[in-house]
């Protein structure tokens, strides 16, 4: 077994974030030697924030970072992973719609793959977000030529060094699309694997946002043509200090 971070970016997740919380505590142990579980603040209205402080007074593994104002997913998504220590990285989101003891199903594919990427066998969301999603993959596979079936499922795992050459410059919800377009540019190879979805018990998404979605568009095009700037001397997130050919988007509205 070797080390894993997990990582949920949490908006407004106060019903949630404690269930998800003690559910990764429970596989974690199981999956791997050394673990820790960092949940990402962003800039949340609700009390997800004390939460997450008293969660990780209560564990030592836990690690919370907080933003002080609302910054987009993609964003959140980057904070984990800078704060991530681990040598595989794990990411989901914290709304309870993912069963984590399907973790090592993802798992037992690290070793040979860079990325295993989970993708929902059946969906649980409303028809218009289906919709939505089956265009967005569609648009995503003619304009980047990214085969994935289901490229914004929130349940992935990464080796490190994924990032030692990818760089995360989308702030919403683009970031799954950054990430894997990055990823195929490198080389790198991804594993897909289906695993269950279920029916959000609490709270409420933020995906389906028409701010979120023209935000998503934008950089979607943006990302096109930064893909065919890249050149050899490209560095990611772990390589600080190494200038990269994306310049950070501008800030989201979710």
């Amino acid at each position: 077994m070797r080390s894993l971070s997990a990582i949920f970016p949490a908006y407004n997740e106060a019903q949630n974030i404690e269930r998800t919380v003690e559910a990764a505590r429970a596989i974690l142990p199981r999956v791997a030697t050394t673990w820790e579980i960092i949940v990402v603040n962003d800039g949340s209205r609700d009390d997800t924030g004390r939460i997450c402080d008293e969660l990780a007074g209560r564990y030592s593994e836990v690690r919370p970072v907080h933003h002080p104002q609302n910054q987009g997913y993609g964003a959140a998504v980057k904070s984990g992973i800078l704060a991530s220590r681990m040598e595989r990285i794990f990411f989901s989101d914290a709304d309870g719609q993912f069963d984590l003891k399907e973790l090592p199903l993802l798992l037992e594919h690290a070793d040979e793959y860079e990325i295993v990427a989970g993708y929902r066998g059946k969906r649980s969301d409303p028809v218009h977000r289906l919709v939505n999603a089956w265009g967005w993959n569609v648009l995503v596979r003619l304009l980047l030529g990214i085969r994935v079936r289901d490229i914004d499922c929130a349940f992935k795992v990464f080796q490190r060094r994924v990032f030692e050459k990818v760089n995360i410059t989308s702030v919403g919800a683009m970031v799954n699309t950054e990430i894997l377009a990055q990823a195929k540019h490198f080389g790198f190879r991804t594993k897909q694997v289906c695993v269950s979805h279920f029916p959000r018990e609490h709270g409420r998404p933020t995906g389906a946002n028409l701010r979120v979605i023209t935000k998503a568009f934008r950089e979607l095009f943006r990302l096109w043509g930064r893909l065919r700037r890249i050149g050899p001397d490209h560095r990611g997130l772990f390589a600080p200090g190494q200038k990269s050919a994306f310049q950070p988007a501008a800030k989201s509205d979710g």
